[in-house]
């Protein structure tokens, strides 16, 4: 883990799946925010031969393991998404690893603002790392049709997906700010630039944070 100081100002952007996180996120980096995207995070914690693959091996079964030694994303999304303490095992074991990769991530950006960019935030060791939260929320017929169109799934399998995260009322009350994201491009941005021109103002009179806790 990278030692010394990360940013002035770093905060988390969180919602369920299909919220509409990535269209967030952009805009803020259109006012200037450095974004840090969770999932590549998440995805770079497991590439052959790292630590956390083998850790997930161990706990889901080989059977996760393609013969390529690559992860099987849809086996482990079988088996995580049917059952929440399974889905709550996964988390558990790749949060460390991802929040360390974050940590270096922001400190290697020398940003003096940064966002976190992830699904699962709340009640993991990311959230620490943020002074407030942003909570996107959508529609859940909305969701429906992103999550399907993006991963090539059944509404069926997209409702599944949905069920097995916290409901919207849950993320809200995480959240200093709360986006509704139903797809209106211009009503977001006026509202993104107004957080930005705050958290903007908030950081100035803030210390750095530290890349070690």
């Amino acid at each position: 883990m990278m030692d010394g100081m990360i940013a002035n100002y770093i905060f988390g952007i969180t919602g369920a799946s299909g919220a509409g996180k990535s269209t967030v996120s952009e805009l803020f980096r259109q006012n200037g925010i450095y974004v840090a995207d969770a999932d590549a995070a998440a995805r770079a914690v497991v590439e052959p031969g790292m630590p956390c693959l083998l850790r997930l091996s161990e706990a889901f079964g080989s059977g996760i393991i393609n013969a390529d030694n690559t992860l099987n994303r849809k086996k482990l999304a079988e088996i995580v998404f049917s059952d929440k303490n399974k889905l709550k095992l996964l988390n558990r074991i790749t949060h460390s690893y991802i929040t360390e990769y974050l940590k270096n991530e922001i400190s290697a950006s020398n940003a003096k603002i940064a966002a976190i960019d992830g699904a699962v935030i709340i009640g993991s060791p990311v959230e620490e790392l943020c002074r407030m939260l942003v909570v996107v929320t959508a529609d859940n017929d909305k969701r429906l049709e992103r999550i399907m169109k993006r991963d090539k799934i059944s509404r069926e399998e997209a409702q599944k997906r949905i069920n097995s995260q916290m409901s919207d009322d849950e993320y809200i009350k995480h959240g200093a700010y709360n986006i509704k994201n139903n797809g209106c491009i211009a009503r977001l941005g006026v509202q993104i630039e107004q957080i930005c021109n705050e958290i903007k103002t908030l950081s100035k009179t803030e210390s750095p944070q530290k890349a070690e806790t």
